[in-house]
């Protein structure tokens, strides 16, 4: 979370916003499990190196149809 507190910090702001946007990844995976069921799925990840953040989802809802 970036809170700006006044204008001047703003540039400071977008910077910090511009740096985190260039070294995302998004991360996709087919499930084992193919149920069409409506459950829900615990998901987790994790990474081996340890200057990394990572912020994912704790699971998600599988499809129904």
């Amino acid at each position: 979370t970036i809170v700006v507190r006044s204008e001047k910090n703003l540039q400071a702001a977008f910077d910090e916003i511009s740096e985190e946007l260039r070294s995302q990844y998004t991360l996709g995976y087919y499930p084992t499990n193919a149920k069409h069921d409506g459950s829900y799925r615990k998901i987790k990840v994790e990474v081996t190196r340890p200057d990394t953040n990572v912020l994912t989802r704790k699971g998600y809802y599988a499809p129904t149809e």
